[in-house]
């Protein structure tokens, strides 16, 4: 268990926690199952090979799967296996793909080793997809300070309603306000983010509100109100500014309408009731200089489409039927065929374990 456990909710509001993340964002998770595989070399029963990619599934007459090619200490390879498992992960770190398949520009905070190689091999032998149209994106984060199209996961806004109440708005391009920054659901705050332009949204807050902060939860994981203003101007898409005009002309968004938006929120804190969005938590107006505004889009962790496969790991071709010794378990499968449309903390993890484990002893089997 971790020292500090950290509660993680889900898609509707729980009175108790049902994850959290381990220390190091999880990380600490590959400790256990670092001895686990220790263990097993140590054996003789399992041999692993780093830094060997597999380049090519191998095939008989028949279009069964009979091994693979993997490119070792800079030559070809070719291992023959009875099965082959595709385990290899999503594909959240690569731009083509993801439009093709999930069907939305990426900006990504996921692993930059999610490239999506397990389904570029199998698509090789006519592999199915599935899980297409299922896209949802995790609720904001900080674009990467030097690398477009990344996002800093470990220094993100803390967005979710449960972890931190809100004191500033969100306002997209046109500077309106599009959700209720309070709702409870993240889930429900997702899918409102993907009906917004370029799914690219602004927390906007002034200096009351910055300073409000400083005995709660912070508004950037890890940043104090000291070092949010310094990174203001300095980190890209941290803005502020002395009046809210200035404040558009720095980040994109409509004046006109960011100056509106203000004017009604701030209404609506003084009457103590959101006639828009319902929002319940209105601790302060938006109306003390220097205003600040960062910049988040929605972006992605995991990716939900994936490799087809039937009740026995088997991947399918296009047309159903399955590709004879090849399997597939994990993110390769996508996030789709164990979540749905929806992002459950764990579910990509723990299938890939338990599957991992049942389809190993099924295979040792046969």
């Amino acid at each position: 268990a971790p020292e500090t456990p950290r509660v993680i909710y889900g898609h509707e509001p729980y009175t108790t926690a049902r994850t959290y993340y381990g220390v190091d964002e999880a990380v600490s998770i590959l400790e256990v199952y670092e001895r686990v595989l220790a263990d097993a070399t140590a054996t003789g029963r399992l041999e692993l090979w780093k830094n060997a990619p597999v380049i090519e599934l191998l095939t008989g007459g028949d279009g069964r799967v009979t091994g693979v090619t993997v490119l070792r200490d800079g030559q070809d390879v070719r291992v023959s296996a009875r099965h082959v498992v595709l385990a290899t992960g999503g594909f959240a770190a690569e731009p083509e793909l993801f439009l093709e398949l999930e069907g939305a520009p990426l900006v990504s905070a996921a692993h930059p080793t999610s490239t999506g190689d397990g389904i570029l091999l199998a698509r090789e032998l006519d592999a199915g997809i599935q899980g297409t149209g299922s896209f949802l994106p995790s609720f904001g984060g900080l674009p990467h300070p030097t690398t477009p199209g990344k996002a800093n996961w470990s220094d993100r806004q803390l967005l979710v309603a449960a972890e931190r109440p809100p004191v500033e708005i969100y306002v997209d391009r046109t500077g309106r306000r599009w959700v209720a920054e309070d709702e409870p659901s993240i889930d429900t705050k997702e899918r409102a983010l993907t009906r917004i332009p370029d799914m690219t949204f602004w927390t906007v807050f002034d200096d009351a509100m910055l300073e409000s902060t400083r005995s709660g939860r912070p508004l950037v994981v890890g940043w104090t109100p000291e070092e949010l203003r310094a990174q203001a101007g300095v980190r890209e898409g941290v803005h502020r500014a002395a009046t809210l005009e200035e404040l558009a002309a720095q980040t994109g968004i409509d004046a006109e309408g960011l100056v509106a938006t203000a004017a009604r929120y701030n209404e609506a804190v003084a009457a103590g009731s959101d006639p828009d969005f319902g929002r319940l938590h209105l601790p302060l107006p938006l109306a003390e200089a220097p205003f600040y505004a960062i910049r988040n889009h929605a972006i992605s962790l995991v990716t939900f489409a994936g490799l087809d496969i039937d009740d026995g790991f088997r991947v399918r071709r296009a047309d159903g039927e399955p590709i004879t010794g090849l399997y597939a378990i994990g993110e390769v499968i996508g996030a789709a065929a164990t979540c749905g449309q929806s992002f459950c903390s764990g579910m990509l993890v723990t299938p890939a374990i338990t599957f991992g484990r049942l389809l190993g002893r099924r295979l040792a089997q046969s």
